[in-house]
């Protein structure tokens, strides 16, 4: 009997083309490959001590999508994309270190280009599964796995 295993890769194929398969906004900025938030695109950042259990959350949803590693210069973030359904609740609280990302914001793509960059793939996209998790049930993960959570239905 044989069991074959099945392997995520850490980095989506070489030659993803972020544009043509997935219909993100990015472009070229400073020999790296861009991912531009807006139009229907977001992203959170989560800081890394609070990603996992975030990441594990949604997965339970059913709704992880693709997430990245991102240095800053206060440390590594977890980005996750997702589908601005909504804005932002100006109102609600985020946990601290926790941000939604403006319009507009430059978030860097891992490339066969530049095998140096410093992002890589948490959960790299998938051309079978081209959908983004929506802000709103992030969020909710975020504050269901947050320290001193917000009861249910503050958001």
């Amino acid at each position: 009997m044989r069991v074959e295993q099945h392997v995520v890769p850490q980095q989506p194929p070489s030659r993803v083309d972020y544009r043509g398969s997935f219909g993100w906004p990015v472009h070229w900025h400073d020999g790296g490959l861009r991912l531009v938030t807006g139009s229907g695109i977001g992203a959170v950042a989560i800081p890394k001590a609070l990603s996992e259990r975030v990441l594990e959350s949604v997965a339970r949803q059913g709704c992880a999508g693709p997430t990245l590693n991102v240095p800053t210069k206060h440390g590594m973030v977890v980005i996750m994309l997702v589908d601005a359904d909504v804005l932002a609740p100006v109102d609600a609280e985020l946990p601290p270190g926790v941000r939604v990302l403006t319009a507009g914001t430059a978030i860097p793509l891992p490339t066969e280009q530049r095998p140096d960059e410093i992002a890589r793939w948490v959960i790299p996209p998938n051309t079978s599964q081209r959908w983004l998790p929506s802000l709103t049930a992030v969020l909710a993960s975020i504050h269901a796995v947050s320290p001193g959570r917000l009861p249910v239905g503050a958001l």
